[in-house]
């Protein structure tokens, strides 16, 4: 029973950080608990949506879901599900825990050699940074505008909103 807990506990902590329970919870209903690995899996699916729901209420309300590209994201991975679905019913078991093995070390490997980008601003950063422009003077924001990186093209849109329309000659003429 210690270790239902356990591995329910660390499953929904990783999934309330957005990464993905089923990384905890599949493998240890396979290897602690010795489930088949399509009940694994299934399971697995079913553990999602509550804590899906949960953590999907807590991050909009705290303003960090992007929502640019949601839409055709959730449509094209609804598309995927029923594939994938109609895949999984039809391997083996076997077949699928090589499957799932494969892919959760090729996402390892490319995690531990992935080059470093530049740091994007986080949302929660961001919507400080957007308040601190909005009450800023003229040249305080030409200024935040040009020297901030890590911005998206979404940000500087919202940014350019707050921007003074009688001031944006001054703006053009910092950026060229």
């Amino acid at each position: 029973m210690i270790w239902l807990f356990l591995v329910g506990l660390a499953s929904g902590i990783i999934s309330g950080m957005g990464i993905g329970g089923g990384i905890i919870l599949i493998p240890a209903l396979t290897i602690i608990f010795d489930f088949e690995q399509k009940a694994a899996q299934n399971i697995s699916l079913l553990y999602f949506i509550p804590t899906a729901i949960i953590a999907i209420f807590i991050h909009n309300k705290n303003k960090t879901i992007e929502k640019k590209g949601l839409f055709k994201i959730i449509l094209f991975g609804i598309v995927g599900a029923i594939v994938g679905s109609f895949i999984a019913i039809n391997l083996k078991g076997e077949i699928l825990r090589k499957i799932f093995g494969w892919f959760l070390l090729i996402m390892g490997i490319s995690e531990i050699f992935k080059k470093k980008r530049g740091k994007k601003m986080e949302l929660m950063e961001f919507q400080k940074f957007k308040e601190d422009f909005i009450n800023a003077d003229t040249d305080k924001k030409i200024e935040m505008y040009i020297s901030t990186e890590g911005l998206t093209q979404y940000q500087y849109k919202e940014l350019l909103k707050a921007f003074p329309y009688n001031e944006i000659d001054k703006l053009e003429k910092a950026l060229a």
